[in-house]
């Protein structure tokens, strides 16, 4: 693990699989730090590099920084919150295209599809994602020609 500028990264070795898949960057952006490091591990144990940041102003610096492959990010954190992180992600043309993946306890339908027109490419609801298809779920939200490995 090293820190640097507030940010927890901790990078995994590529798991060996029946063919050969590079590993994607993923940024995890949530409040809750339990919630947050419980993802990261489960996305190295799958093979990709994760970073956890717990603030919207930080996931904003590190995405500027670093222009992951994928951003799961909270919906309701203090300050900047997730809404607003995405509306900045999708206006600037150097982060436009990264994906972005809403993640919150807010299970409402109408509320989902309104996060979809504000450009989230996913939204998974905490309580009911199921981590055996986290990786299917990852794989369809970065194409191999994105990889940053």
């Amino acid at each position: 693990m090293s820190r640097r500028a507030g940010w927890e990264v901790r990078s995994s070795d590529l798991l060996r699989r029946e063919w050969f898949v590079l590993s994607g960057s993923i940024l995890i952006v949530d409040d809750d730090p339990g919630t947050g490091r419980l993802l990261a591990v489960l996305l190295r144990h799958i093979g990709h590099e994760a970073a956890f940041v717990n603030s919207g102003r930080k996931a904003l610096e590190y995405i500027a920084h670093h222009r992951p492959d994928l951003v799961i990010l909270d919906v309701m954190m203090p300050g900047i919150d997730g809404l607003e992180v995405l509306r900045r992600v999708r206006e600037n043309p150097q982060t436009a295209d990264v994906p972005v993946v809403m993640f919150s306890a807010l299970s409402d339908p109408d509320f989902r599809e309104a996060v979809r027109a504000r450009g989230a490419n996913d939204y998974w609801v905490k309580a009911s994602i199921d981590f055996r298809k986290l990786e299917e779920r990852i794989d369809a939200l970065i194409p191999p020609d994105r990889l940053s490995n």
